[in-house]
C-alpha cells in the first residue's frame, strides 16, 4: 500500500510441484478485479475518478473529522468507514503499484487457498485488508496523505503464507515459531527501510502500518482458522 502517492508459493502437502504461478481460480479473479478497477478508473473523467478517490481511499483527516464530531459532511459515516476500509484495496497509484500488489498475491495466495479454500481465502485477505486501515489511521495524524493499495490485505495473506510453510497445520503454536518469528521479524524490518526508502525509490510515501496491521491480522486469523479446521 502506498501512500499517495503510497515468494513464494506456500504448497501444502501434496502440491510441491504446483508452479508459482498456478493459482487458484478466486485469486486470479481477484487479481483481474484489482487489475480492472485501476484500468477503469484511468479511464474515467476527472471529477468521477475523484469521487472514487475521496468514497474510498484511507483519509486520516475524514476520520478525525468523525471522531471530533459536530456533523462535518466531510466527516466519515459509520458505513462510509467501513467502504473506504474494504475499497481502498481496488484503488491504485499507478500500472507499477498494481503489478507489485498483484504479483505478490499471485504468489502467496495459491497456498493459503489450497489450504483454506476460496472463502477463507477472501475473509482473511479483507480482514487484512481493514486491519491494515485501522492500523493506518491509528497510527497517522489528521494531516497525513491518505493511502491506497491492496497491500494491507496482500500482507495478511502473506503472513498467511509463512505460516503454513512453517508447519502446514498453521495453528497457534507456529506464531511462536523460530521459522515464523524470523520471517515476521525479516518482513518488519523490511517494512522499517522502505519506510524511509519509499519516497527516493517509488516517489511517495509507504504505508507501512497498514502492511503491519494486515500482517498482524492475517497471522492471527488464519492461525485461528487452522485451529477450528
Amino acid at each position: 500500500m502506498r501512500k499517495v502517492k503510497s515468494l513464494m508459493n506456500a504448497r501444502p502437502p501434496g502440491s510441491a510441484n504446483a508452479p508459482f504461478f498456478n493459482a487458484p481460480a478466486i485469486v486470479v479473479y481477484l487479481t483481474l478485479a484489482i487489475v480492472v478497477a485501476h484500468a477503469v478508473r484511468l479511464l474515467l473523467p476527472q471529477q468521477p475518478e475523484d469521487w472514487l478517490f475521496y468514497q474510498f481511499a484511507l483519509i486520516p483527516a475524514r476520520l478525525s473529522l468523525m471522531v471530533d464530531g459536530g456533523g462535518n459532511t466531510a466527516a466519515y459515516g459509520p458505513l462510509s468507514l467501513l467502504w473506504a476500509s474494504v475499497g481502498h484495496v481496488f484503488l491504485h497509484v499507478d500500472w507499477m503499484h498494481v503489478i507489485m500488489n498483484t504479483v505478490m498475491l499471485l504468489a502467496v495466495g495459491a497456498g493459503v487457498t489450497r489450504r483454506f479454500g476460496a472463502a477463507r481465502f477472501l475473509t482473511i485477505f479483507f480482514a487484512s485488508a481493514i486491519g491494515g486501515a485501522a492500523l493506518f489511521f491509528l497510527v497517522r495524524a489528521p494531516e497525513s496523505a491518505p493511502a491506497i493499495g491492496a497491500s494491507g490485505g496482500v500482507s495478511g495473506i502473506m503472513a498467511g503464507a509463512f505460516l503454513i510453510m512453517s508447519d502446514p497445520r498453521a495453528t497457534w503454536p507456529v506464531l511462536l515459531s523460530k521459522s515464523f518469528l524470523q520471517t515476521s521479524a525479516a518482513f518488519l524490518i523490511i517494512n522499517i527501510i522502505m519506510a524511509f526508502a519509499g519516497p527516493a525509490m517509488f516517489g511517495s510515501g509507504i504505508a507501512w502500518d497498514a502492511h503491519i496491521g494486515g500482517y498482524v491480522v492475517g497471522a492471527v486469523l488464519t492461525a485461528s482458522i487452522a485451529a477450528r479446521q
